[in-house]
């Protein structure tokens, strides 16, 4: 899990990277867990036994709670700090034609507000309330997955 999820906060979660982390996640669950034998028969685990089994959460929202806790600790950090000024900065100029890429900071907004935490910033100021809120609420919510 450390090697899969190295620098996991600063990723923007598009679809098809949810479906690849989470297929590789079932993938290594099977391979740990094994099969079962079924009326003398071998078959591999369905996807619903191996989250029984495994009773942790998935990697798509530990990714979202280490995305919060980052935030968190970005915003916490000194006005002059380099990381905060490129992350809440408005950049200048205009974006590509099309659909633009997501932002990370746009991601993780889209995750407070499944959340339902307003004011953000507010409440980000306070390590211990933050971490309660938003980062171990991140980990239990079911709604982020769907996104």
């Amino acid at each position: 899990m450390p090697v899969l999820l190295y620098a996991s906060e600063t990723w923007t979660l598009n679809l098809e990277t949810i479906r690849a982390l989470e297929t590789f996640e079932r993938k290594a669950l099977r391979t740990i867990f094994g099969p079962v034998k079924d009326q003398g028969c071998w078959r591999t685990r369905y996807n619903f036994e191996l989250y029984r089994l495994y009773k942790e959460p998935q990697v798509t929202q530990v990714i979202r709670s280490n995305r919060l806790r980052w935030l968190g600790h970005i915003w916490r950090s000194p006005e002059n700090n380099q990381t905060r000024a490129y992350t809440f900065k408005n950049p200048m100029g205009s974006r590509t034609r099309g659909r633009p890429p997501t932002r990370w900071i746009d991601d993780v907004e889209n995750d407070l507000k499944t959340l339902n935490i307003k004011n953000w910033q507010r409440v980000a100021a306070y390590r211990w309330n933050w971490r309660k809120r938003a980062v171990e609420a991140a980990k239990t919510c079911n709604r982020l997955l769907r996104l």
